[in-house]
């Protein structure tokens, strides 16, 4: 309901900015819309739900920076290893993989796939060098096998920021960037997060 009435209002504010002789040209910048994703979308663990949430929203251009929903490295991505059941490289084992492994080779840059604070660094076994960024909305983004970490455990991101480089550090088999996606404590594919860049569609 709030979306509508925000629709409204923007429809109603373009209309009469004719009359306002002091300025011509009017920009997104112009609109104060408040956040309705921090109640409307928050709640939401459903990742169905979630996805349609955001591709529905004609707003969507405002927010999707706040969450992970882009790519982790500076370049077009290849998939090594989705989300779900797997024979484990490693252990030789049907597991399932908690995200996905993104082919990379080292020293190459891992980025933010949106803005966040970074609230864990270290190692673990599986893991090797990781970083862990807290999104609004309840979202949470890993990076993992890192062979450099950037940021520290505190520190506030950007989409797009440099936050590591690729490597091959814990149990792998090679070089690349094991990336998992969570929201309200539950795991989520992040296949389906990749590639959103909204614009403005209207």
């Amino acid at each position: 309901m709030l979306r509508k009435i925000l629709i409204l209002l923007f429809i109603s504010a373009s209309a009469f900015a004719q009359y306002d002789v002091r300025k011509s040209v009017y920009t997104d910048a112009d609109l104060e819309i408040e956040d309705y994703w921090e109640t409307e979308l928050s709640p939401i663990s459903d990742q169905n739900e979630v996805v349609s949430f955001i591709h529905n929203d004609p707003f969507n251009y405002f927010f999707i920076n706040n969450i992970p929903g882009g790519n982790p490295l500076a370049r077009e991505i290849s998939v090594n290893s989705f989300y779900g059941a797997r024979l484990h490289p490693i252990h030789k084992i049907l597991k399932f993989h908690r995200g996905i492994d993104l082919k990379g080779v080292n020293g190459e840059i891992a980025i933010a796939s949106g803005n966040g604070k970074v609230t864990e660094t270290g190692f673990k076994e599986d893991l090797g060098n990781y970083i862990k960024i807290s999104h609004k909305y309840g979202f949470e983004s890993i990076y993992g096998h890192l062979s450099k970490i950037s940021v520290k455990k505190g520190q506030e991101v950007k989409k797009g920021q440099t936050i590591g480089k690729v490597g091959q550090t814990g149990k792998v088999t090679g070089p690349h960037l094991h990336y998992t996606l969570k929201k309200n404590g539950e795991y989520f594919d992040p296949f389906d997060f990749l590639f959103m860049n909204f614009q403005k569609s209207w």
